[in-house]
């Protein structure tokens, strides 16, 4: 399978850190007290993105586990509570950490005992629509309700045992598979493209944008919503594969130069690019970010973008057409012998 042709792989990742045992919380320590400022931005927060006009946009599975997991929509949940109503259903345990942003090495050690970390950090008010970092609220309201579900179970447990026996190479493209899908992906349900990825939904900047584009695509005649949606977006990307890869090339370019941040939050690439690549503005590259079938080779292509708005995000036909692709990249190197 091909991969970034480029001979450094630029993950566009903000700075990891390792888990220190020593300052991490013991089992009997994990409920600590928050302030009513936090739990008053976790109200805001809640209340900002769980509105109907934008919970229509995600896909059921979510809204199915927010119904079983039972937040608290005006303040910050305790470790109890969440996994009261997680390990009995999935076998998953959720513990917190002081660490911001844990090191791939550490999370995908806790994944291998099926522990899923939630930081103890929060956004403040001035990153209330988007922040770069995954706080509690993207752990929290983002990831867990689908943890209360078998399906997610069994999507998550695929990932350590590959990461474990992959070489560094393969370890970036397993990263980028989890970002592009438990993070940001897509999905159709019921013939539209619904939201899937935690880090989408817990975002109400990216939520609402990503929507827009929904609407957009069917606004300019680009999708016909009566028809199979995923059939007429998989022959769009056949028909413009060229021009993606050329996008693709040139997110890469702005990373290796270090231009892939901005002082203004969910900074936009994508109208840029399609301008200094000299392509038309119209059809599925009509918008500020564009929708392309899940993929792994175009996946294993883009890295991570963290410190801007996401250029590209990639929608899956189901979620069992999701655990299938996974499982074609992620089971032939679980499966390898040794360590």
């Amino acid at each position: 399978m091909a991969t970034n042709q480029t001979s450094t792989m630029y993950t566009g990742d903000i700075a990891e850190q390792h888990i220190d045992p020593s300052k991490e919380y013991s089992s009997e320590n994990q409920e600590i007290s928050f302030s009513a400022e936090q739990h008053a931005i976790w109200a805001d927060l809640y209340a900002g993105v769980h509105q109907p006009y934008l919970v229509e946009h995600i896909c059921e599975e979510w809204k199915k586990g927010m119904s079983l997991l039972q937040l608290d929509p005006r303040g910050i949940s305790t470790v109890a509570h969440l996994n009261g109503n997680i390990t009995p259903r999935s076998g998953w345990r959720i513990e917190r950490t002081v660490v911001r942003y844990t090191m791939a090495d550490d999370w995908y050690k806790k994944f291998a005992n099926r522990v899923f970390l939630i930081t103890d950090y929060l956004r403040t008010r001035d990153q209330m629509e988007f922040t770069p970092e995954p706080d509690m609220f993207h752990d929290i309201f983002g990831h867990l309700p689908f943890l209360t579900q078998k399906f997610y179970a069994d999507i998550e447990d695929k990932f350590a045992p590959a990461y474990m026996k992959a070489t560094q190479e393969e370890r970036e493209v397993i990263k980028r598979l989890a970002w592009y899908s438990t993070e940001f992906g897509l999905v159709v349900q019921e013939n539209r493209f619904k939201v899937f990825g935690a880090g989408i939904i817990s975002g109400r900047k990216e939520l609402t944008r990503t929507i827009m584009e929904f609407y957009r695509l069917g606004r300019d005649n680009v999708i016909d919503f009566t028809h199979d949606v995923y059939k007429q977006l998989h022959h769009q990307f056949m028909a413009n594969k060229n021009k993606l890869f050329r996008i693709i090339d040139g997110v890469n370019a702005l990373h290796q130069k270090g231009q892939m941040s901005s002082a203004d939050a969910g900074w936009n690439v994508v109208l840029s690019l399609y301008q200094s690549l000299g392509i038309e503005q119209e059809g599925i590259f009509g918008g500020e970010v564009i929708i392309a079938p899940f993929d792994i080779e175009t996946i294993a292509r883009i890295p991570k973008t963290v410190y801007a708005f996401n250029p590209m995000l990639f929608v899956c036909e189901s979620l069992e057409q999701m655990d299938a692709l996974l499982e074609s990249y992620l089971g032939p190197i679980a499966a390898r012998s040794g360590a």
